[in-house]
């Protein structure tokens, strides 16, 4: 029987998503490119994987799809094994590296990132995507990327987390706003129906909901922004005010167009990570990138959390995850 891992990772990929469409998205192939390689891998099969429906809508499991899938599950652990063996003997960082990073973090990262990582580790094949953290989270855990960068918490059982930078918040108004004359401010300060927010997916959006108090915040204007740049362009046009990570500021704010002002101490703050998945052979590539984020802490005006102590003896309790962000 001739089929390919390619095959099997799109049959993965719909049999998860319910959906082809979503499915190629997510392998970063076309759509009728997915569907003409899962038609292949039907017909080696002798019968259909998935029940089709009318237009483009979710799909479901055959009986055959559903006793396919513990198998290709296995066949694709399998040859990620392989590939980690292949691996063993060389040192991190130096092959490739499929990492995720989350939108508040990759614009801000990425310009630093890259060099210090083509300085330190030439032999490096980096590949990057920014995605949301739901889909950091995902893909980690399907193999679709060995490592994230991303806020906590992640709750996840089955990702391991070394925290890296403390990001703290900043409110971040336009230059003729008054609503805080002067600084530092305090988190109920926050006035709820000026606050604008990153649409739902965001993870910054929960996070200032939580520095402020609130749920589902009155607003004057019920206006939502996809990226930082957007939200931060509607805050210096006097539409309300926002908290911005220290990590975005030097460019969110390179016009000084905005006026910052600071919170009172403990400052609110989010704690980044790197993510890989548990018992991965990524591990090790992960906890060295990790400290090479760590490493660019004072390049990006945020502080570096230390490395985390080594376990004393083999048997000893593993770390502890990190469930929760400070806040």
């Amino acid at each position: 029987m001739n089929f390919t891992l390619r095959q099997i990772t799109y049959f993965l990929a719909v049999a998860r998503l319910g959906h082809f469409g979503r499915a190629a998205e997510t392998v970063h192939v076309s759509q009728p490119g997915l569907s003409s390689q899962i038609a292949q891998l039907e017909a080696r099969l002798g019968g259909a994987l998935f029940e089709r429906g009318a237009g483009a809508g979710p799909v479901r499991l055959t009986a055959l799809g559903e006793r396919l899938l513990p198998v290709a599950q296995e066949l694709m652990d399998t040859a990620k094994r392989l590939e980690a063996l292949a691996r063993a003997g060389r040192l991190p960082l130096s092959g490739r590296l499929r990492l995720a990073i989350i939108p508040t973090v990759a614009p801000y990262l990425i310009p630093h990132l890259v060099p210090a990582l083509r300085a330190s580790h030439p032999m490096l094949n980096l590949e990057l995507h920014e995605i949301a953290t739901d889909e950091v989270v995902s893909g980690v855990l399907s193999h679709r990327f060995d490592a994230g960068i991303m806020a906590l918490p992640v709750n996840e059982p089955g990702i391991e987390a070394e925290t890296v930078l403390r990001d703290a918040f900043l409110v971040a108004l336009s230059g003729s706003d008054t609503t805080l004359l002067s600084g530092p401010a305090r988190p109920e300060s926050i006035e709820a129906d000026r606050l604008l927010l990153l649409a739902d997916g965001h993870c910054l959006r929960d996070q200032a909901l939580e520095v402020c108090g609130l749920r589902s915040p009155r607003r004057k204007l019920n206006l939502e922004a996809a990226s930082m740049t957007t939200l931060m362009r509607m805050v210096a046009s006097g539409m309300g005010m926002t908290l911005i990570p220290r990590l975005a500021l030097a460019d969110e704010n390179r016009d000084g167009r905005l006026r910052i002002v600071p919170f009172t101490e403990p400052a609110p703050s989010r704690d980044l990570a790197v993510v890989w998945r548990r018992n991965a052979e990524a591990g090790a590539d992960a906890r060295a990138l990790a400290q090479v984020v760590r490493d660019l802490a004072p390049v990006l005006g945020v502080e570096p959390i230390p490395c985390p102590v080594p376990d004393p003896a083999p048997d000893a309790p593993a770390r502890k995850r990190i469930s929760a962000a400070r806040s």
